[in-house]
């Protein structure tokens, strides 16, 4: 039985994405709720970021690299990373573009303002939102256009790609403009409503507001 230690918020996209990969290796773990950006964080990211893991001697703070290792490290099915080398770069590419112009977006261009906001006892930041809703739709359409009404990402099986995405999007639902923008997307929907099948990802839901 592994060891694991996840340090991070369990509402973290992040976190959960890791959890995810634990929960469909079936792998044990213990999970520390430190929040981005605390003292208790710092110790285990160098920028205090979420989610880090400790696996005895193992330390990894990076949600890709952590990922990659649990998949590899941890050899059961399911198998979250593509054998065939061009799905493979395929799911690369959609990780690397959901970190470098989804996420960034998606988070404190949406999530942030019109969610965590009032958690924290902020106001909603409608500017902000307003400002970043045209890149946030140009993302959500490109991920919408490659999935070209395929059930995953890529190739015939869920793989990380499918991990990353999925719980941004689960809040990106949460919200009126999230709400607008994907009633237009029918493959980024579809997809969507099928990753909601996914034991994994409804075992690792964040309970919001004490629910």
């Amino acid at each position: 039985m592994s060891d694991l230690t996840i340090y991070g918020t369990t509402i973290s996209p992040f976190t959960r994405t890791v959890r995810m990969c634990l929960e469909e290796k079936e792998e044990a773990y213990r999970i520390y709720e430190y929040m981005p950006g605390s003292e208790e964080q710092k110790q285990e990211h160098p920028f205090g970021k979420v989610p880090a893991i400790r696996d005895a001697d193992v330390h990894l703070y990076e949600t890709l690299a952590i990922c990659i290792y649990i998949d590899e490290e941890y050899t059961s099915d399911p198998q979250l990373q593509p054998r065939d080398a061009v799905e493979k770069a395929d799911m690369f590419q959609r990780i690397s573009l959901y970190l470098d112009e989804g996420y960034p977006n998606l988070g404190p261009g949406l999530i942030i303002p019109r969610l965590v906001n009032p958690m924290v006892g902020k106001p909603v930041d409608d500017a902000k939102i307003k400002d970043y809703l045209p890149k946030i739709e140009r993302y959500l359409a490109v991920a919408d256009k490659e999935l070209r009404g395929r059930r995953w990402m890529v190739g015939d099986e869920m793989s990380l790609a499918d991990m990353f995405l999925a719980p941004a999007i689960y809040y990106v639902k949460m919200t009126p403009e999230g709400q607008k923008l994907l009633s237009r997307l029918e493959n980024l929907s579809a997809w969507y409503t099928n990753m909601t099948t996914v034991e994994s990802f409804r075992e690792t839901a964040p309970k919001l507001g004490g629910k």
